[in-house]
């Protein structure tokens, strides 16, 4: 398989969003701060023309392009994109935005990157042979005590999904420290490297995921729904952080 192609892509879609300027080509989008730039619309570009040149035969599920795949958990080899993952940072300057890229088959994500433009950080994992930043190996954090951990949420596009995510984590008790910072792939990239604890979201769509599954699990996350149920790269409810606080925090909740 010819990753270094798909990572040297995600590297120029990368540096494209860099010398972009982010108020360019506008676009709205249903939603609260829901809206599509002419940044994303490059990266969108040139990730599927470096998918396409190295995988003529694999199909590919990206945020920014309608889909008309019946079944993504059916495929053989998906590649699901997503150009920029936090667009209302980039469009706002606030440097925390993500281009995401994972491959999975036949609904088990296998393969993901997840770039950070901003601070030129790449996380990169494959199935069963570790994750990694920037070719350095990546672990979760081993804390023990949800009350001590750092745990991550995020707004979501409709008010009172935002409203829910912030009443589950009302539910935590003592209330830990809380972060929500507006990229659902680097909140998974934050997990996998130990700079955050527990990251949990009721709103997720399959390109939040699918490279975020492979990079956190092979640091050493579990990833459960909310109900402590095993997941899929569909999810939109889950969590994910070290076994031990997951099992705290599904306790809490509850």
């Amino acid at each position: 398989m010819n990753i270094k192609a798909i990572k040297q892509g995600v590297l120029q879609a990368g540096q494209a969003v860099r010398k972009a300027v982010p108020s360019e080509g506008i676009i709205l989008k249903e939603g609260r701060l829901n809206f599509v730039t002419a940044a994303d619309l490059e990266s969108e570009r040139i990730l599927k023309e470096a998918i396409t040149k190295n995988f003529p035969d694999h199909q590919i599920l990206s945020e920014e392009t309608e889909s008309h795949i019946e079944d993504v958990l059916a495929v053989e080899h998906l590649w699901v994109i997503d150009p920029i993952d936090g667009t209302s940072n980039f469009r706002y300057e606030r440097g925390y935005s993500g281009i995401s890229v994972g491959l999975v088959e036949k609904g088990e994500p296998v393969l993901g990157l997840i770039y950070d433009p901003f601070r030129d950080e790449l996380f990169f994992a494959e199935k069963g042979k570790g994750a990694f930043l920037n070719g350095h190996p990546i672990r979760v954090d081993d804390k023990t005590e949800l009350a001590k951990a750092t745990v991550m949420t995020d707004n979501s596009y409709d008010s009172n999904g935002t409203k829910s995510n912030l009443e589950m984590l009302l539910k935590l008790n003592p209330t830990p420290w809380v972060l929500m910072r507006g990229s659902g792939v680097l909140a998974f990239c934050d997990i996998a490297s130990g700079r955050a604890d527990v990251y949990a979201h009721q709103y997720l769509k399959p390109w939040d995921n699918a490279a975020g599954f492979v990079i956190a699990k092979e640091a050493g996350a579990v990833i459960k729904g909310l109900e402590g149920e095993d997941v899929d790269f569909t999810a939109s409810s889950l969590v994910v952080g070290n076994e031990t606080l997951v099992e705290q925090f599904l306790e809490q909740i509850k």
